[in-house]
C-alpha cells in the first residue's frame, strides 16, 4: 500500500499569516516535507524515479510528536495522520497502527475525508495482517461512515467480508464480498472468498451465479462450475479445462484396468487380516494417514468417509504400501502420479464409502491436477456428478475427471463402495515445469 497525504483543510490555514514559529506552521512545514518524501517513495515503487532518504523520516517523526501536547484537537488528529503514515512509510507497523486508529476514531469533520480514509485504509492492511478481525470490521464501518454510506474503495467492503468471515458470520460476510465484487467485477481474491464463504452456507446456486461474473470478466475462472481457490489461467502452459475427461487418452489407466485383479486381490486379502478396520482412517481426522486436506471431514453430510493412503505425504504411506506391494508399484511407476505425490499435489488411496453418505458439492485445491477413480467393489446406488454431469462407476473400470470442478457422491447402495483414488498431473504441464509450478501454488497472490 502506498499512501500519500492529501493536503487537509488543517495545512492550509496553517500555511496562512500564523507566526512560523506557531506549531500549527510547523506542523504544516513537517507535513509538507514528508509529503514530499512520500510522494517520491511511491513513485520509486513503481520504478519512475529513485528512492528517498527514508532515514530523514524518524527525524521529522520526532519533531511531530514533541509539538503534540500544545495542539488542539484538529492539531492533535492531524499529527497522528503524520506520525502513523510516516513510521508506514519506512515500514514500522507496530509504531504506525496506534496514531491511525486514532485518526480513524476521530469524529467526521475534524480531518480532511481523503486524510481520514487514507489512515484508514493504511490501517486496515496491517490489522489483516494482525488478523485482528473486530478492527478491521470497526475500521471499515467508519470508513462507510464518514463517506457518506458509500463505499469509497472496493478494499474496504472487502476487507470487512474477510473479518466477518473469520468472525464466523459468514452471511454478512458474503453481502460484505458482494458489494466489493459489484464496485470490482474482476476482483478476484474477492470472488475466492466469497465462493468459500458460500460454500459454508451451502448455496451452491449463488456461488455458480457469482463465478459467473468473473467468467465473464475474462480475467479468471473459464467455468462457474470451477472454482478452485489457486486456478491457473493463460498460457505458459495452458491447461485445458472439462469437467471430465476420455479415460482412453491415458496410460495410467491402461495399466489400472490390465491389473485390475491383482489390484482387488490385494485389497480383499488385506481387509481379511485387518477385521477391525484399523487401518483405514476417516477423511479429515488425525487418524487418516495423511493430513494433506483435513478440511475434507465438512464435506461428509451423512455417513461416513475411509481411506487408505498408499502415496502421499505421511510416514504411515510406507507402511500402507508394505500392505499392498504390487498396487504401490503399479502407481509408483507412473512419474505423472509419483511426482503428484512427492511434491504434495495429492495423492493415491483406496477410498471406502458406506451406504447413506453423501459427500457435500465441493471443489478441489487446484486446476494442477486431475483424478482417476478405478471402480474396486461398486454396488448399485453409487453416483458421482462433476461439473453438473452425473455418472457412475463400474468395477474394473476408469473414470477420469478435473476436481476443481464443483463435485458431489452420493451412495444410496446397500454394500460399501470403494475405489482407487489417484491424483495425478495434468496432461497438459510439461514434467520440466512441474516443480516451478508447484512454488506458484505454495505462493498464492494476496
Amino acid at each position: 500500500v502506498c499512501i500519500v497525504m492529501g493536503r487537509s483543510g488543517y495545512t492550509e490555514t496553517a500555511a496562512s499569516d500564523t507566526a512560523a514559529s506557531a506549531p500549527p506552521a510547523q506542523l504544516a512545514e513537517i507535513r509538507s516535507k514528508l509529503d514530499a518524501i512520500a510522494t517520491d517513495h511511491c513513485k520509486a515503487q513503481r520504478g519512475e524515479g529513485l528512492a528517498p532518504d527514508l532515514a530523514r523520516v524518524p527525524s521529522l517523526i520526532a519533531r511531530v510528536e514533541a509539538l503534540y501536547a500544545s495542539l488542539d484537537a484538529t492539531g492533535k488528529a492531524n499529527a497522528d495522520m503524520i506520525i502513523g503514515c510516516g513510521w508506514h512509510m519506512v515500514g514500522n507497523a507496530d509504531s504506525a497502527l496506534g496514531p491511525l486508529m486514532q485518526v480513524m476514531r476521530a469524529p467526521k469533520g475534524v480531518l480532511a475525508l481523503s486524510d481520514q480514509l487514507s489512515a484508514i485504509l493504511v490501517a486496515l492492511q496491517m490489522l489483516h495482517k494482525l488478523k485482528r478481525w473486530a478492527h478491521i470490521v470497526q475500521a471499515s464501518d467508519k470508513a462507510f461512515e464518514i463517506a457518506d454510506q458509500v463505499w469509497a474503495d472496493p478494499s474496504l467492503p472487502y476487507l470487512r467480508g474477510v473479518a466477518l468471515a473469520r468472525l464466523n458470520r459468514p452471511e454478512k460476510a458474503a453481502s460484505s464480498l458482494e458489494e466489493a465484487i459489484m464496485m470490482l467485477p474482476g476482483f478476484v481474491q474477492a470472488h475466492k472468498e466469497f465462493d468459500q464463504v458460500v460454500t459454508e452456507l451451502r448455496d451452491f446456486e449463488r456461488c455458480r451465479n457469482m463465478a459467473q461474473k468473473l467468467v465473464d470478466h475474462g480475467s479468471h475462472w473459464v467455468n462457474c462450475w470451477q472454482r478452485p481457490l489457486h486456478f491457473h489461467a493463460g498460457n505458459g502452459p495452458e491447461l485445458s479445462s472439462m469437467p471430465w475427461h476420455d479415460p482412453l487418452n491415458f496410460q495410467l489407466v491402461r495399466l489400472l484396468e490390465e491389473n485390475f485383479n491383482a489390484i482387488k486381490q490385494e485389497l480383499e486379502a488385506h481387509c481379511k487380516k485387518d477385521e477391525l478396520d484399523s487401518s483405514w482412517g476417516r477423511v479429515g481426522s488425525a487418524d487418516r494417514g495423511n493430513e494433506n486436506s483435513t478440511h475434507d471431514c465438512d464435506l461428509v453430510a451423512s455417513g461416513e468417509w475411509k481411506e487408505i493412503v498408499l502415496l502421499g505425504d505421511s510416514p504411515s504411506c510406507s507402511n500402507n504400501c508394505k500392505q499392498f506391494p504390487q498396487t504401490a508399484s503399479l502407481l509408483r511407476s507412473c512419474s505423472e502420479v509419483a511426482e503428484c505425490a512427492n511434491l504434495k499435489l495429492g495423492e493415491s488411496l483406496f477410498s471406502r464409502l458406506v451406504p447413506g453418505t453423501h459427500l457435500r458439492p465441493h471443489c478441489g485445491p487446484t486446476n494442477f491436477r486431475l483424478t482417476c477413480h478405478l471402480g474396486v467393489t461398486i454396488p448399485d446406488g453409487c453416483e458421482i456428478t462433476c461439473g453438473g454431469e452425473t455418472r457412475s462407476w463400474e468395477e474394473g473400470k476408469c473414470i477420469v475427471f478435473d476436481d476443481s470442478f464443483e463435485h458431489e457422491v452420493t451412495h444410496s447402495g446397500k454394500r460399501p463402495r470403494t475405489v482407487l483414488l489417484v491424483n495425478f498431473w495434468h496432461p497438459d504441464v510439461p514434467p520440466s515445469r512441474r516443480v516451478e509450478m508447484m512454488r506458484e501454488l505454495e505462493c498464492p497472490k494476496p
